[in-house]
């Protein structure tokens, strides 16, 4: 099977918690709280194989009520290099960017579900695709532009109104035959 780091990230549930860590420290039932769609049996293992897998680490931990609550963080950001992927096959490719899409999907649902009143318009919902033209150099000025853009987002800190957002991209080129029929 592919990689040991990719399998690690990109378990529905492990990307999930993963992703409720970044730029936070949390206990365990406030990444509960985070992701209500994964229950907390399954939290807890899936928190040891990413403490195990050094992708979190325990930030503090303090008495609560007579126990030790823990206190998790992100050792480093949930990223798979060229060297995690190298070697990956066709179907395991297929199935982690499926558990993706699953993560994508969880994450809608559960908006959706803790919403009382929708109003996607408000709330800057929205879902659509592009397809456009470029070549690399292009495509990789854009890519740098969005990203210059999207920094000073990151290091926002709750408050001032601000509500925690998402917004996921996928690329990949079209297929030839599709090009063609446009």
């Amino acid at each position: 099977m592919g990689s040991t780091k990719a399998d690690l990230i990109m378990h529905p549930a492990r990307f999930m918690i993963l992703q409720s860590l970044a730029g936070q420290q949390l206990t365990t039932q406030e990444i509960s709280e985070a992701i209500p769609s994964v229950p907390k049996s399954s939290l807890y293992r899936h928190l040891k194989k990413l403490l195990d897998g050094g992708m979190v680490e325990v930030a503090e931990i303090r008495p609560v009520k007579g126990i030790q609550e823990k206190v998790y963080r992100l050792v480093k950001a949930p990223y798979l290099g060229p060297e995690d992927i190298s070697g990956v096959t066709k179907d395991e490719h297929i199935r982690y960017f499926a558990s993706y899409l699953a993560t994508l999907l969880q994450g809608f649902a559960d908006y959706l579900d803790t919403s009382e009143r929708l109003d996607l318009l408000a709330d800057r919902v929205g879902y659509t695709e592009a397809k456009f033209y470029s070549n690399i150099e292009e495509l990789d000025l854009f890519s740098k532009d969005l990203n210059k853009a999207l920094m000073p987002l990151l290091k926002n800190q709750p408050g001032k109104g601000r509500r925690r957002h998402k917004i996921a991209f996928v690329t990949y080129p079209v297929s030839l035959e599709e090009t063609n029929n446009e």
